[in-house]
């Protein structure tokens, strides 16, 4: 994981995020392909032109590489920033629309491959998106604030389809170098989705020296299937 990253050790809230892209204050985006996706990616994309959703992406790049190997893809993010980056920087015609329901827009490829909300992440219901085959959350679930984990999880839940996997990265911190915890495990993540998911431990790597010095201690990647 190449990347600079800092996570927040204090509340973001959406007029937050959305200054931290207007002022290009993105250190957390990853210009490369995550190594765990690449590596772990076949656990999650078990047949063809599955749906796969990533939510607050930003303009992940895993979402071209989903799109480009013929699997629906479809992002959440609040920040309007990122989502005209996205299409922008990989050249993929794309076309605005409001999406209606909820405040925000959708930015959508003319081929409809690809959709990204620009909208609040607790706002958007599968009545507007559907349910997905897949998930990957790769820092969704860290970048939230410790009491908003559970309705995060519970929202995540209700866009998970019969047989979904949900491929969860998430950054474990050390707790001496900070009152928040920011750390979770596989237990943690089990009681979060409760009865009817299964969370599976799939690999944990040691943090780069870059991470170390913020107070990482481990990136870890955890399997969640709705059974």
């Amino acid at each position: 994981m190449a990347q600079d990253f800092e996570y927040p050790q204090q509340k973001m809230t959406v007029e937050s995020w959305k200054e931290s892209w207007e002022t290009s204050d993105i250190g957390f985006h990853n210009p490369n392909l995550n190594e765990e996706f690449l590596k772990y990616n076949k656990r999650m994309l078990t047949r063809p032109g599955m749906r796969i959703f990533v939510p607050l992406c930003g303009k992940a790049v895993e979402m071209k590489w989903l799109a480009d190997h013929g699997y629906k893809v479809v992002g959440l993010e609040v920040a309007p920033v990122p989502c005209k980056a996205f299409f922008e920087e990989n050249n993929i015609p794309y076309k605005i629309s409001e999406i209606g329901a909820i405040q925000g827009e959708k930015y959508e490829s003319l081929d409809e491959n690809i959709v990204i909300y620009s909208c609040d992440f607790f706002h958007l219901t599968v009545g507007i998106c559907g349910e997905f085959d897949g998930i990957w959350d790769c820092g969704g679930l860290n970048a939230m604030d410790i009491e908003d984990r559970v309705s995060y999880i519970h929202k995540i839940r209700t866009f998970m389809g019969k047989g979904c996997i949900n491929l969860t990265e998430f950054v474990n911190f050390d707790k001496s170098m900070s009152d928040v915890p920011w750390s979770m495990s596989t237990e943690d993540l089990q009681k979060g989705f409760g009865e009817g998911f299964k969370v599976e431990f799939l690999t944990k790597e040691e943090a780069c020296q870059a991470y170390k010095d913020q107070g990482c201690t481990s990136v870890e990647l955890f399997m969640i299937t709705k059974i």
